[in-house]
């Protein structure tokens, strides 16, 4: 028998894969050279996570269009490798397959008909080189292999209705002539010779990328930033090339689907800020710094502040949202804070608002600027014993600035102590030696401050020999638990709904009397999708007596965020609707007596909202431990 495939058509399926592999060693050498530490690769992970689709199908319609191209692609693949093995195959399953090949094709043709809608009309930044081409191309292959077998059909009068359906039905439309299903084969081979070598060069790319992005997933705590050492100079990113090799390769991984857009509180509420766009624009960089080493000069601009605009990098309130919702685990924000250490160790350009409490932290170590002389000020006078005169406490309470010094916190905290009393736990506070845990200067960029902080807290856990740390603010449980370790310090660090939910388990306080009726819990970010801390705070509601629990309709990992985090809390918010005021319109129209909230940012950020609507009736924003404390009167 005569093979179909010429000797020609053979250089071109080399060249084909040629440009392919080049064109992939080419985005490879963008970020090869990179290091980061604790990252090490999962083929076991790779494996659940194309066989199960599930982060994709957390979106149902693309999911499911998604895992129909993907199918659609790996079985016809599957028995085009098999057949260049010699093996007969009797007639029955050989229809049958033949059958399973055909509704793959039609699953796949549906799933790209539906990607490809989406992609034409959504706002994509890319152009339609980078997303809608590609898609196109796959149409054509899908189409001209129907029409293909639809015109083999047509000329042989051989083959089963049921084994090729959708081709069967096309035959009774498609000329019965040799040069158009040798027209079609023809069309449909090269349209797959232009996609192959097209990979690297498209979004396509993700075929490689994410696979491999999602082998080398981060592990360990979620949303961690970048480790550097400002003492040699690391001051975080000024271009693209400042980033580590995970950074780079997490641009290449990016399809541009939106969802970090989507879910963004930046983005919804009308600040410039794209989670999308800030890493379209770093590989844009990357790509830029590549060529002019190969000497093609593509863009004139090098530094990433030319490209992603001050306005971009200070929106971000490090909610976590991006990362949350991103189908290959790309993350935005740790980009977004190297640019801020950066603008902030490297150049000295700290948003001017923010100042003061930077240099209250430098001088007093809290963000309030009161001195370590007025730390315990709000436990005068409540028999709140220091962890010095204490005994083998069990726990160190750590209060943050927050519960020391803001008025409506500082109630929070000496409900914490009244509970802590009511359950006879031996605990006790830094008082004057706390300072603040420096996650505020952390996230803003300041690194150096940050670190001297953490340092001399972590002195002070070693000098009073401190087995257990329990806090009110989920921003000091994120750092105290997943960042201090970064430098030497692992201390057991619980939240105070964890810890209160597990005194209520165990019997040693009880809940006795009604607070209100129907409450709802907003799920702090850094509680939520930073630590995965959602069942307490509900379960503490349940426990209260007379609650009717309710859900906020953006709640768990899609809850809204209140907008204080990330230093948000000291800057202004110049364009757009306020964030908290978003959230607060939601919790306004669902019919809530309280809002129960596990964060002191949550709670100032949250009331300022309710109060500003101006309702006739609003609910009371709560925090969960002051509830419990009016629940044990």
């Amino acid at each position: 028998m005569k093979s179909l495939i010429t000797s020609f058509d053979t250089l071109l399926i080399a060249a084909a894969f040629i440009i392919m592999i080049m064109g992939l060693f080419g985005r490879w050498s963008l970020w090869r050279e990179k290091k980061d530490k604790n990252i090490s690769g999962d083929w076991g992970r790779v494996k659940n996570y194309l066989v199960k689709h599930s982060e994709i199908l957390k979106r149902p319609n693309v999911g499911a269009a998604h895992m129909a191209v993907f199918w659609g692609f790996v079985l016809p693949v599957t028995v085009i490798i098999l057949a260049q093995f010699s093996f007969s195959m009797p007639g029955v399953p050989a229809l049958m397959l033949s059958f399973l090949q055909e509704a793959a094709g039609i699953a796949m043709l549906a799933g790209t008909v539906y990607l490809f809608i989406r992609r034409i009309q959504s706002q994509e930044s890319e152009g339609p080189k980078r997303t809608v081409i590609p898609m196109f191309i796959m149409l054509i292959i899908l189409v001209s292999g129907f029409l293909a077998e639809a015109s083999r059909l047509r000329i042989t009068g051989t083959g089963s209705a049921w084994a090729s359906p959708l081709g069967w039905m096309l035959s009774f439309g498609t000329p019965s002539s040799p040069l158009f299903m040798q027209l079609m084969i023809r069309v449909h081979f090269f349209a797959v010779l232009l996609f192959i070598a097209s990979i690297p060069f498209t979004f396509m790319r993700h075929l490689a990328a994410s696979p491999l992005n999602i082998f080398y997933k981060k592990q360990g705590p979620k949303a961690a930033l970048r480790e550097i050492q400002p003492e040699i100079g690391e001051i975080g990113a000024k271009t693209a090339g400042d980033f580590s090799w995970k950074q780079l390769l997490e641009t290449e991984a990016c399809v541009s689907c939106g969802r970090c857009e989507e879910n963004c509180p930046a983005a919804i509420s009308g600040k410039s800020l794209s989670p999308r766009k800030i890493i379209r624009k770093i590989l844009e960089q990357a790509e830029a710094a590549a060529c002019q080493e190969c000497f093609i000069s593509i863009s004139p601009k090098s530094l990433l502040e030319e490209t992603i605009s001050q306005d971009e990098i200070w929106a971000c309130t490090t909610c976590m949202a991006c990362v949350e919702h991103c189908p290959v685990f790309v993350e935005a924000m740790d980009k977004i804070v190297d640019m801020r250490r950066y603008q902030v160790m490297g150049r000295g350009n700290l948003p001017y608002e923010a100042r003061p409490m930077i240099r209250d932290l430098e001088l007093y170590g809290d963000v309030q600027g009161k001195g370590s002389a007025h730390r315990a000020d709000w436990a005068m006078n409540r028999d709140v014993p220091a962890v010095g005169n204490v005994k083998d406490a069990e726990v160190l309470f750590w209060v943050g600035c927050s519960g020391a010094f803001h008025p409506r916190n500082k109630e929070t905290a000496l409900a914490m102590v009244k509970i802590l009393k009511a359950a006879d736990i031996n605990f006790g506070i830094l008082a004057q030696e706390e300072l603040c845990c420096g996650d505020p200067a952390r996230r803003l960029g300041e690194e150096t401050l940050y670190q001297k902080l953490a340092k001399q807290n972590i002195d002070k856990f070693k000098k009073y020999n401190i087995k257990k740390i329990l806090t009110l603010c989920p921003h000091c449980l994120n750092t105290l638990k997943n960042e201090y370790p970064e430098l030497g310090c692992s201390i057991p660090v619980v939240h105070a709904t964890e810890f209160v939910m597990d005194l209520i388990t165990r019997n040693k306080i009880k809940l006795k009397y009604p607070v209100a009726d129907k409450i709802a819990v907003h799920d702090a970010c850094y509680l939520g999708r930073y630590n995965e801390v959602y069942q307490p705070p509900r379960d503490i509601c349940r426990a209260v007596p007379g609650v009717q629990l309710k859900e906020l309709k953006r709640n768990r990992e899609n809850a809204f965020c209140c907008g204080g985090g990330g230093g948000r809390m000291w800057l202004h918010e110049n364009t757009g609707t306020n964030i908290n005021l978003i959230r607060a319109r939601e919790i306004a129209e669902s019919d809530l007596d309280m809002i129960g909230t596990s964060c002191p940012y949550c709670l100032v950020m949250l009331d300022d909202g309710v109060k500003s609507l101006e309702k006739e009736k609003i609910p009371v924003v709560a925090d969960i431990i002051d509830i419990v404390a009016d629940a044990i009167k």
